[in-house]
């Protein structure tokens, strides 16, 4: 047996093509996976050079020249080098080894070649798989982890990465229960527990680290319930940040307390829509957001959709769903649904793009939540605060707010009148009320609110003021400090009263 015999005996009836060139490309041996796959009939193709059967029999000179630089690449280095090209509407990769001679020359090289045409489809599948996936994550708006058991997070989407990662974006705790607040973690582990063994649990409002950072916590409204997915047994919980709703709660306690939260993460409800054939996919808590009791021999549909959007706000949803599809863009729509019942609830439906791997958009899929409660609330809100302002404007009293983030200020129409004003001017600022300050009081009135805002401190004062007018008047002014849960001040509440007749 030859020395060419000893290096190529493991590779003869190896599946995959397999073949020994020295070094100017001529073929010294070839197993019969490489005869087979690129010559229709069994020839000798001992003495073939590699870089002509390409360029000439195979009508690939490009693919020749770029073969020939691999394998002088091989024989300067004597390193192993891997490519892959394409040919025939196949992919293949191939490995190149130089083969030393006891004298330490490389006169010889094997080469591996692998059809991975199948391998790379499958690749693109997967990852497919994966967009899908990753956007029916990144449609929820709200933090997403998928727990394993003892509670160690498995994955998350991209804006619980964002809220709860360090500056790399990435979750260093890998227990999930690190990033509840101590005082709530047994409380919220114990429902996890239940949640593991019943498969149900109710939504919890715990604080949460946010960005990594064990002295900041912000409130979050956590759903959770449990997946089965290959046999395995997950945990699926979506955080919603609920801080700001709970600011309102405490600087509205004055006007009455909050019926519900705005919007609770166990009212959302999955889905999953086929732009080009119409049908759809829903989860049980879609049907019930619509109202449409789910039966046998009814699926989801548009068209079924379609029926439940309130008559009065169906062209407009219609249309902004059609520009959304025609603009490739996602969705964020609010409009109201008719229930079987003949009640009316308003619903928030979100939804997300998903392409395919030619980037043809074929599906949208997102979630849907009742905003019935936070709209009532809303409506609530406003007519308590309209009552509160018309109280106020029966004696004669004007309300402000200041922002002290930018200083921006906000008041009621019967402020703009105590200055002499008709209506509300969109710059109004306290300088504007400094303006109007007289010059005697003027110094007084700017140092002492100053000193107010430095130290934070609520401040009471009397001045004189000139109206639009040239009307000298005499006024009332009160500010009140707002702060936020963490103790900054954040705004200023005030009132003001014209008292000039009440000095006379």
């Amino acid at each position: 047996m030859s020395k060419s015999d000893n290096d190529f005996f493991l590779f003869r009836d190896f599946s995959e093509p397999a073949f020994i060139i020295d070094a100017h490309g001529f073929i010294l041996e070839a197993n019969a996976a490489f005869i087979k796959r690129f010559f229709s009939n069994s020839v000798d193709v001992h003495g073939m050079n590699v870089y002509e059967l390409l360029s000439g029999l195979r009508h690939e000179p490009g693919l020749s020249a770029s073969r020939k630089m691999m394998v002088d690449s091989v024989i300067a280095t004597g390193k192993h080098v891997v490519f892959d090209d394409e040919s025939g509407g196949h992919v293949f990769r191939n490995n190149i080894y130089p083969i030393q001679s006891p004298e330490g020359e490389i006169s010889r090289l094997l080469v591996l070649v692998q059809d991975i045409t199948a391998q790379i489809e499958a690749e693109k599948k997967v990852r497919h798989t994966d967009g899908v996936y990753r956007a029916l994550l990144d449609a929820i708006p709200g933090s997403v982890f998928i727990l394993e058991e003892e509670c160690l997070v498995h994955s998350c989407n991209d804006c619980a990465r964002a809220i709860f990662g360090d500056r790399t974006g990435q979750i260093q705790q890998s227990d999930f229960l690190e990033l509840i607040v101590s005082d709530d973690r047994s409380r919220i582990h114990e429902k996890l527990r239940d949640l593991h063994v019943s498969g149900c649990g109710e939504a919890e409002e715990p604080r949460m680290h946010t960005h990594n950072n064990r002295h900041r916590y912000d409130w979050f409204s956590i759903n959770a319930q449990q997946a089965v997915i290959h046999d395995r047994r997950y945990n699926v919980l979506v955080c919603i940040d609920i801080t700001q709703q709970k600011n309102e709660e405490a600087r509205l306690a004055n006007y009455k307390r909050w019926l519900t939260m705005a919007v609770e993460s166990g009212n959302a409800g999955l889905w999953d829509w086929n732009v080009k054939t119409g049908e759809a996919l829903w989860s049980k808590k879609v049907w019930s957001a619509y109202g449409i009791e789910k039966a046998e021999g009814k699926f989801p549909s548009f068209q079924l959709w379609e029926h439940s959007v309130h008559p009065d706000d169906r062209d407009m949803v219609v249309g902004a769903l059609s520009e959304a599809v025609d603009m490739l863009a996602d969705l964020n729509i609010e409009y109201r649904v008719i229930h079987q019942d003949g009640s009316v609830h308003w619903v928030l439906v979100i939804g997300k793009p998903v392409f395919r791997i030619e980037g043809e958009v074929h599906r949208y899929c997102g979630i849907v939540i009742d905003i019935t409660d936070q709209k009532e609330l809303e409506e609530d809100i406003a007519l308590t605060r309209e009552l509160v302002y018309a109280a106020l404007e029966k004696f004669n009293i004007g309300w402000f707010h200041v922002n002290l983030k930018d200083f921006s200020a906000m008041r009621t129409l019967e402020h703009a009148k105590i200055f002499g004003y008709d209506s509300l001017d969109p710059n109004w600022s306290f300088d504007s009320f400094i303006e109007h300050v007289v010059d005697e009081d003027r110094e007084r009135v700017r140092k002492n609110v100053m000193e107010s805002i430095r130290n934070h401190k609520d401040y009471v004062l009397q001045c004189h003021i000139m109206k639009t007018n040239g009307e000298k008047r005499r006024i009332w002014v009160s500010g009140s400090f707002q702060y936020d849960d963490k103790g900054n001040a954040t705004h200023i509440l005030g009132m003001v009263q014209d008292i000039t007749d009440r000095m006379c």
